[in-house]
């Protein structure tokens, strides 16, 4: 019994000490995307609290790092053009507020479109909306005047091509007049 009383104020300690001392590393690194300029496009992701969304290019054209060669170097460069995804094959975000994102190249501009998926034709449930960007490599993407929920589709260009992602956003807590 003397064993169990001494014990558990360590115990408790510990348990409390533990992810107080961790809290802020995995938390830092969960918001550090990473790519290595290569052939294939940087992925965009979005950079939402609780958690990071890799969007892969549907259709790009991309140019790789010039590699060396016998008399100078030689450039690559490849082009892909795909299908808009379907509803179901899209990433799911909700959020009321915007949307912070991150792509692995410098000197970009980007773009978005968001058509509500229940009201594609009314003029109220589609926008353009011009991106922000916060540093070199994030950007913020401002939230739809009203609420509903949209297909997002983004366009970047940049110094290595462009390219387009796309993913579903639910905006607002409760269905509004684009829903």
């Amino acid at each position: 019994m003397l064993l169990r009383r001494a014990l558990l104020p360590v115990l408790m300690l510990a348990l409390v000490a533990a992810p107080l001392s961790g809290a802020t590393a995995p938390a830092a690194a969960a918001y550090d995307p990473h790519y290595t300029w290569s052939d294939n496009p940087s992925p965009v992701v979005l950079l939402l609290p609780e958690r990071m969304v890799r969007l892969r290019p549907t259709t790009f054209c991309w140019e790789a790092p010039s590699e060396p060669a016998p008399g100078g170097s030689i450039g690559t460069s490849r082009c892909v053009d795909g299908a808009e995804p379907s509803r179901a094959r899209l990433a799911d975000v909700e959020r009321t507020g915007k949307i912070r994102f991150w792509f692995g190249r410098p000197g970009w501009r980007w773009s978005a479109r968001l058509t509500s998926f229940s009201h594609p034709r009314r003029d109220a449930c589609t926008s353009r909306i011009r991106p922000v960007r916060v540093s070199a490599q994030r950007f913020d993407l401002a939230p739809p005047a009203l609420r509903g929920t949209y297909r997002v589709r983004m366009t970047g260009r940049g110094p290595e091509g462009d390219m387009v992602v796309s993913f579903s956003w639910r905006y607002g807590r409760t269905p509004g007049r684009c829903s």
